[in-house]
């Protein structure tokens, strides 16, 4: 969860993108970026902190934005007709830029809390945060219970540590941060580790030794990410019918699949269709 994820201050800066993808665009200024909200008819602006992989973050190597939300935030904007160009700040950022006028949509793992409804409308959720254990590829730890005995792997502060502190005999390793958690796996030093589900599954992907198994959280509506408009926006159910649209046709699980797996998309959607809040 987005909490979970320490947040980077970066430049900011507005760019155009077109479906397959975005780059940057220099500005003399962020308040000249920003006077451009909906200066054309069918242009928006698409406020975003991009240091969330693997939902938003700039690709290594050259100036494209890339990820889940970005990939959905492509989608909805030929769906509507829009060019969307990204204002990337800090998350803390976000709101009162759409408070003030200067985004039109907020697509970047942002919950759609009770505080941030009273200034905000929201879409459906399209996303539910999981937590998920990691281990050494063919230990096959796929439950908490599991961990009884063993040795767990959490970033200090987080509330993974909590949780493993809740498993029976468990010896509970703090480290300063989620990397160190990998590498302890990976050297054997530490059984399992947990995690946030996606983050999970970027761990997975770049570490050919390891696996990850999503096990039940508890979620509420709070938790999930939606994509946040600008109050009583028209938009609002246009957007719902579009991401229904994403789910039904398979649109959503290509996009997920592409930034987590098969295999961590497979165990993610199976657990989406047991919560109550998601049916």
């Amino acid at each position: 969860m987005r909490k979970m994820i320490s947040l980077l201050a970066v430049l900011v800066m507005t760019v155009s993108f077109v479906a397959c993808g975005q780059s940057k665009e220099s500005t003399n200024s962020s308040e000249a970026a920003a006077e451009n909200v909906s200066e054309e008819k069918d242009t928006w602006v698409m406020a975003i902190n991009a240091t969330f992989p693997p939902f938003e973050s700039i690709d290594n190597g050259t100036d494209n934005y890339v990820g889940i939300d970005i990939d959905i935030a492509n989608h909805i904007a030929e769906k509507l007709g829009k060019e969307l160009k990204i204002n990337d700040m800090q998350f803390s950022a976000l709101v009162p830029t759409m408070e003030s006028g200067r985004a039109d949509i907020i697509i970047s793992g942002i919950s759609p809390t009770e505080e941030r409804k009273e200034v905000l409308s929201f879409s459906n959720p399209y996303y539910f945060p999981m937590n998920a254990i990691i281990c050494a590829k063919g230990a096959d730890y796929t439950e908490l219970s599991q961990l009884e005995g063993k040795n767990i792997g959490v970033s200090m502060g987080t509330s993974y540590a909590e949780i493993a502190k809740s498993v029976k005999d468990a010896t509970v390793s703090e480290l300063d941060s989620t990397p160190l958690v990998v590498q302890d796996i990976l050297s054997g030093r530490c059984d399992a580790g947990i995690f946030d589900a996606t983050q999970a599954a970027v761990f997975v992907q770049e570490n050919e030794g390891l696996e990850c198994h999503i096990i039940s959280s508890e979620i509420t509506l709070e938790d999930t990410f939606a994509i946040a408009l600008p109050k009583d926006s028209e938009y609002v159910d246009q957007i719902n019918e579009i991401l229904a649209e994403m789910n039904e046709d398979g649109t959503l699980h290509e996009i997920l699949v592409k930034y987590m797996g098969e295999d961590t998309t497979t165990q993610y959607e199976e657990m989406v269709q047991n919560l109550d809040i998601a049916k």
